[in-house]
């Protein structure tokens, strides 16, 4: 009842500006308050290329901190490096709730009820991008993708699947891990030739600016920054080993946790039998998105809405709900998604909730609840019937 007057106060269409148009504002207040960095290492690096100086150096003329993403970026923000700062800020924020909310709109585009879902998944979302958006990162824009990509997918355009995938692997490398889902669809040779020549055109287009020799003296420099970079704040499945249980924080023992993570993640692809059934499809992409961050040791809290998206996908397509998963959307809600503002008092904050990974913790909850369910569901085929029967009470509690 609450929901549905919830919806009827703010339909869906409404709630897409009010999304957007909040997030874009965010990330306004940021820049005029001076803190728009992230924005400056992705626009000004073409700077480097146009003066052929290496990227992979300090620049603090241009902006703080080590630049880690790829030549190809840097390329494609070219246009945002000619624009003004405040229009760059404002237009690389708008495009990434655009890209999001485009993601989520074509993911459950299938979908009984689809509307009802598409703003259940939405209001699920929202405090996880507002914190992207202010950080000025480009997670929202990346989850946007793949989801579109895994609906690109579906619908066998498989081309302009592989071209989202592409552009994720070259912006953030666990972006192209969706690409994953290709096992569930037609068309597979197509689409790994398609990953392979959008990759290598991608890969080549920096030698519009410098030269080949530059070009793979950068690539050799990136991928040094990649392996090389120090841990992040391991707000994730290592960070709870490592602040809970003391587990030393070694390159060793986080390959382990890595290992067992990536295991864990691959062994529901034995149900072969299920491949073609689109509620264990949906339920695999979210357990996927939860996967590429809860197991990630540079994962941060502005990360974290591929988790939260992962969340809401299981919760909206879920055929069939009991008080368990309520109680673990909630704590998603509170200790993830609202834990890093002001609703919890710095001192909580800074004592209990960011050196206890405090925000991995529900979604690791989440993910495990995700294991369960892919191994003990008898036959997703039923259950995907049961969830057609019942889709319009589901959504609405």
């Amino acid at each position: 009842m609450l929901m549905n007057k919830a919806m009827n106060w703010l339909p869906l269409n409404r709630l897409m500006v009010v999304f957007v148009f909040i997030l874009v504002a965010a990330s306004i207040q940021k820049f005029i308050l001076g803190y728009y960095n992230n924005y400056l290492m992705f626009a000004r690096p073409f700077d480097c290329l146009l003066t052929h100086r290496s990227m992979y150096v300090l620049r603090p003329e241009l902006y703080s901190d080590l630049y880690k993403y790829s030549p190809v970026f840097a390329w494609l923000m070219a246009p945002f490096y000619y624009m003004p700062d405040w229009l760059g800020v404002t237009l690389w924020n708008l495009l990434n709730p655009v890209v999001l909310i485009l993601g989520v709109w074509y993911f459950l585009k299938d979908e009984y009820h689809a509307d009802c879902k598409r703003w259940i998944a939405l209001a699920i979302i929202f405090p996880e991008a507002l914190i992207t958006a202010q950080n000025m990162q480009s997670n929202n824009l990346i989850v946007g993708m793949m989801l579109l990509g895994i609906y690109l997918l579906r619908k066998e355009k498989v081309w302009l699947a592989a071209l989202l995938f592409t552009l994720c692997f070259y912006i953030k490398f666990y972006g192209v891990g969706a690409a994953i889902f290709f096992l569930f669809y037609p068309r597979k040779v197509q689409f790994l030739v398609a990953m392979v020549v959008w990759t290598v055109i991608f890969a080549l287009l920096p030698a519009t600016v410098i030269s080949f020799a530059e070009l793979g003296a950068e690539y050799e420099a990136w991928l040094k920054i990649v392996v090389d970079s120090k841990l992040g704040l391991l707000v994730s499945v290592p960070g709870i080993l490592v602040y809970w249980f003391d587990m030393a924080k070694t390159d060793g023992n986080l390959r382990i946790v890595e290992a067992v993570g990536i295991t864990l993640f691959l062994l529901p692809f034995l149900r072969f039998k299920q491949w073609k059934m689109p509620v264990y499809q949906q339920l695999m992409v979210a357990y996927f998105l939860l996967f590429v961050i809860i197991f990630n040791k540079m994962a941060e809290s502005p990360t974290y809405v591929l988790a939260v998206v992962g969340v809401a996908i299981w919760w909206v397509t879920a055929a069939e709900r009991n008080t368990l998963d309520r109680i673990l959307l909630g704590l998603v809600v509170v200790f993830t998604s609202l834990s890093p503002t002001d609703l919890f008092p710095p001192f909580i904050r800074d004592e209990y909730m960011n050196p206890y990974s405090i925000k991995a913790v529900p979604c690791v909850l989440v993910w495990l609840r995700m294991q369960y369910q892919l191994w003990t569901i008898q036959s997703f085929q039923e259950r995907g019937k049961t969830g057609q029967a019942v889709a319009a009470e589901v959504a609405l509690k």
